[in-house]
């Protein structure tokens, strides 16, 4: 098995097929940081809420952000909101921006060009949980991928498996109890 690289920052966490995890069950985790000592924050990409954040905040400093997507970002801190966003340039790596605030997540949409998501919660590991789960082979690293912009939910879980790690295929695609069939 590959070597994690020394930070995730920027990378992606694909939940294995055999994480039952409510929390985490078939999730795509975007890693905003990561290291060993401090511990390690992400927000989960593939869970849409099906709301944007005008049906939700209805105030005169947040009408630029009225079309931005709301996502379940993960179960820590439920009670708070927070923006990001990513743009995959022509060429070279794509730009992603975490822990926006409001300002910052405006002028980014009046901007155009980064695709913006608001996150409720998001999803942290204390120094060495995620380390271990990694070695428990609960997740599958993945490079930042521009599938975060054509997929949403399981599709995106399951292109990025295939994609990634073909021999979990079957398993992603397994029911949660194969009797039942």
């Amino acid at each position: 098995m590959a070597r994690a690289p020394q930070t995730l920052a920027g990378r992606l966490l694909v939940s294995h097929p055999q994480l039952r995890d409510d929390h985490f069950r078939e999730t795509v985790v975007l890693m905003h940081t990561h290291d060993a000592t401090e511990g390690a924050l992400g927000v989960i990409v593939n869970r849409p809420l099906g709301r944007v954040l005008g049906q939700i905040q209805t105030s005169a400093e947040l009408k630029p952000l009225d079309d931005v997507p709301l996502f379940e970002g993960g179960p820590v801190a439920t009670d708070r909101l927070a923006f990001g966003g990513w743009r995959f340039p022509a060429k070279g790596e794509p730009e992603v921006r975490f822990g926006l605030g409001q300002e910052e997540a405006a002028e980014l949409a009046k901007d155009g060009r980064f695709r913006l998501s608001a996150y409720i919660g998001y999803a942290g590991w204390s120094a060495g949980q995620l380390e271990n789960e990694l070695r428990m082979n609960a997740w599958v690293v993945c490079p930042f991928d521009r599938l975060c912009v054509e997929l949403e939910g399981v599709d995106l879980w399951k292109k990025l498996l295939e994609r990634h790690r073909p021999d979990l295929r079957l398993e992603a695609d397994s029911p949660d109890n194969p009797g039942l069939n």
